[in-house]
């Protein structure tokens, strides 16, 4: 469903983060104080976007004593990274409500994945194939053999295309402040990236790992 035009200016407000301080509000009161969660104040919002934890920071919004942790903790957390927070919304079309994710932001190697931030993740993920290929000195080529085996050549594809899930968020904010890597991935950043391999179920994840774990222990 195309949004009106009132509801794509509204748009441009809550992607702007120097502006959208009064929109979040308004959103969070309704969802948090009031639990109102139908209406056109949720048609007009996007399906994604960020704001700065100062927005929410010293404010009494939710009314439930577990609502007011879970923001808290979004607030500590992504101003520990000096970073924000993102805003994912979601509409059960049976019942006609809508319901919002908070993650923060920008993902970094190590955070749990879920179906809200795993094109994140698997972005990361083709940022380590592709400096494999560049220094395969180091770890090992994950392409090396993507010609000669079918099922190398659909997983890494596979994480490619899940990689493209960023795409759109791309288009409205920078790189850095989706995600955060070391570009040089140091032993500790490839252990991070094991560990959320191992620690989760996304597709192609435990293939991935013990591809991974392959090439390196070959390179080893």
């Amino acid at each position: 469903m195309q949004d009106s035009n009132a509801g794509a200016v509204a748009n441009k407000t809550y992607y702007d983060m120097e502006k959208n301080a009064d929109a979040v509000l308004r959103l969070f009161n309704a969802y948090y104080r009031d639990h109102n969660h139908s209406g056109k104040l949720y048609e007009d919002f996007p399906n994604f976007f960020l704001f700065k934890p100062s927005v929410l920071e010293g404010k009494e919004i939710a009314s439930r004593g577990s609502e007011k942790l879970l923001l808290e903790d979004a607030i500590q957390r992504a101003k520990a990274r000096n970073g924000y927070i993102s805003v994912s919304k979601h509409r059960n079309p049976k019942l006609g409500y809508y319901w919002l994710e908070l993650s923060v932001m920008p993902f970094m190697m190590g955070d749990a994945v879920s179906k809200d931030n795993k094109g994140e993740f698997f972005y990361i993920l083709t940022k380590f194939i592709e400096f494999t290929k560049q220094n395969p000195k180091i770890y090992g080529d994950l392409t090396a053999e993507m010609e000669s085996d079918k099922d190398i050549a659909v997983m890494l594809n596979g994480i490619g295309k899940m990689a493209t899930r960023l795409e759109t968020s791309l288009e409205l904010y920078p790189e850095k402040m989706l995600v955060a890597y070391n570009p040089k991935w140091p032993v500790t950043e490839v252990q991070k990236l094991l560990f959320s391999l191992k620690e989760n179920d996304q597709d192609w994840c435990e293939m991935f790992f013990e591809y991974l774990r392959y090439v390196m222990g070959k390179k080893t």
